[in-house]
């Protein structure tokens, strides 16, 4: 387990995606109903960022093409079925948001 400390948890808005970088990684952060899902932040089919558009019905949507990706596993459910984006575990403790990197 490689914990990251990304940000305080009242740095989140609710249904407002927010990226953040750790070394070369992009991953977004998305907050649904009081909890933390983070993704690799580039849909596999044209790089687009996912936090640019909100979550709807616990999925990342992709502007580009509206292909969607399910917040907690990162299958993707609209699009090639076959791709899927990294997830990362989350963890709040004392007001503070970390991301697990494995």
């Amino acid at each position: 387990m490689r914990l990251e400390a990304v940000g305080k948890v009242d740095d989140f808005v609710e249904n407002e995606p927010k990226e953040v970088q750790i070394g070369a990684r992009r991953i977004a952060i998305y907050m649904v109903e009081g909890k933390f899902y983070a993704l690799k932040n580039i849909c596999p089919h044209q790089e687009v960022l996912l936090h640019h558009a909100p979550p709807q019905n616990g999925r990342a949507v992709c502007k580009g093409h509206g292909w969607e990706f399910d917040l907690k596993t990162g299958k993707c459910l609209r699009g090639q079925k076959d791709h899927k984006v990294a997830v990362y575990p989350t963890k709040v403790e004392d007001g503070i948001l970390y991301i697990d990197l494995g």
